[in-house]
């Protein structure tokens, strides 16, 4: 058990009576990271925060980072399940950011013991000074025969916090993809796919005859590939000419067309400017107003 191994797993939740934009800002403080890898934390996906810790060390880190108001778990290296059931804690003193001397940086594992023992000490001072309040307050309504009831066991729970235990909630397995074989390719590289991952592209296969261009005028028709059309014998002797702007038809091969006869009954045209008897268009008069108008002298 000694040489076993152990993970801290966070998943996003925080302790309970913490405000979640205060845990981000301790996270942030504790590991020196920006904003943006803080809340990539706070996806709802396991996340290892450190790897290959004895069981000690992993309690350490656990309890620095709880007082942070981060609810981490301990898991054997390699699996899911925490080590065990998490236990209920009193509810953390506000954080308090000890400063580090610039001259000489402490670790992480050092800031994380330093922030543990001045949360401790806070929760301590804070634990015993409301215990003295409720013990003054009950010795005040005892003289004054006052009876107090019991505190409620209903809260609220902060904003952003899972409603579910870590022993109620499904535990999900951290994904390791191997990326030992990826690699990137510039953007100038163009494909993607190496030449001999590229499919082969098929080749067309177009027959391309012999030809020749003839020279202008020549019969592109050999003499065996010509028809023989058989000429039609006309007898001219009963052909003439006829003469300009006459018929070519004769009478009798034109068609008869008959003639319509139209009635035109008695019509006489109207003078100039009579009335026909139209209709005539209802045109209003109109009355312009002139009240507006004057002459110049």
């Amino acid at each position: 058990m000694s040489n076993q191994e152990f993970d801290i797993i966070f998943r996003g939740d925080i302790v309970f009576g913490h405000q979640l934009a205060d845990v981000k800002q301790r996270l942030q403080q504790l590991f020196k990271a920006d904003a943006a890898k803080v809340d990539a934390l706070f996806s709802g996906r396991p996340v290892p925060l450190k790897r290959g810790l004895d069981l000690a060390s992993a309690e350490k880190y656990k309890e620095a980072l709880t007082r942070a108001g981060a609810q981490v778990d301990i898991v054997v290296a390699g699996e899911t399940k925490p080590v065990s059931a998490p236990v209920a804690r009193p509810v953390p003193a506000p954080f308090i950011a000890t400063p580090t001397p610039a001259a000489a940086p402490l670790t992480l594992a050092q800031r994380l013991e330093q922030q543990a023992a001045a949360d401790k000490e806070a929760a301590e001072k804070a634990a015993l000074k409301r215990e003295q309040e409720v013990r003054e307050q009950a010795a005040r309504d005892a003289e004054q025969g006052v009876v107090t009831s019991a505190a409620p066991s209903w809260s609220l729970a902060p904003v952003g916090s899972y409603m579910l235990q870590p022993t109620e909630r499904a535990i999900e397995e951290p994904i390791a993809i191997d990326t030992s074989e990826i690699s990137l390719r510039p953007a100038e590289a163009g494909n993607i796919l190496d030449a001999n991952e590229q499919p082969a592209e098929p080749v067309a296969t177009v027959v391309v005859p012999h030809f020749e261009v003839a020279e202008a005028g020549a019969d592109l028709v050999r003499a065996d590939e010509k028809m023989d059309i058989p000429l039609l014998e006309i007898e001219l002797e009963d052909w003439g000419l006829a003469d300009l702007g006459e018929y070519l038809i004769s009478a009798t091969e034109k068609p008869q067309i008959a003639v319509p006869v139209i009635h035109i009954p008695d019509v006489g045209l109207a003078p100039v400017g009579a009335d026909l008897g139209q209709l005539k268009p209802q045109v209003k008069a109109v009355v312009p107003d002139v009240s507006g108008i004057r002459l110049a002298d």
